[in-house]
């Protein structure tokens, strides 16, 4: 009986915990990192102000997980490299079936971590503990990005002068939050 208590403990704090990064982000969205509040964010979310702060402790702890679900997915969060579409990328049997299996795996994933990756970004110019988080969404993105780049250049020649340093930064430049 207690280990179904347990589970059913877990499950609660973990509907509370994927309530309040939805309500984070929205309030990001909406305020910006330094106009959302923990307050509001609370509200939002239909929890008290302790609450955010017991699961989170910090403001830059709770945009960071904001950052982290908008890559990882929310539902069954997941890095990028166990994903089915990071294996077809792998798999594929070119170089430029590997860009395209990228591509088409990888949009969706940017498209629901470009705004909050520019909040990110905006507040990191302003806020010490903020850029922390940045530097290392950034180096993780960076890693991401080398190793597709890596998986293509196995599977035919990157380029025209091209390494697989500055590939990575032309892939950092396209699809980063700075442009």
């Amino acid at each position: 009986m207690s280990n179904v208590k347990g589970r059913s403990r877990r499950a609660k704090a973990a509907a509370t915990r994927r309530r309040i990064v939805r309500a984070a982000h929205d309030e990001f969205v909406a305020h910006g990192y330094h106009g959302a509040t923990i307050a509001s964010i609370a509200d939002r979310a239909g929890v008290a102000a302790q609450t955010v702060y017991f699961v989170f402790h910090t403001k830059a702890a709770l945009i960071e997980a904001v950052v982290e679900t908008a890559v990882m997915g929310e539902d069954e969060p997941v890095i990028p490299q166990d994903t089915q579409w990071w294996a077809d990328m792998q798999a594929a049997p070119s170089a430029s079936a590997a860009i395209s299996a990228f591509v088409r795996g990888a949009a969706p994933l940017f498209a629901r971590a470009a705004k909050i990756s520019e909040i990110l970004r905006a507040a990191a110019l302003t806020d010490d503990e903020v850029a922390r988080v940045h530097v290392a969404q950034e180096d993780l993105r960076h890693s991401g990005f080398r190793e597709v780049v890596e998986v293509v250049a196995s599977k035919g020649r990157l380029g025209e002068d091209l390494t697989v340093d500055t590939s990575t930064d032309v892939l950092m430049t396209l699809f980063g939050d700075s442009t």
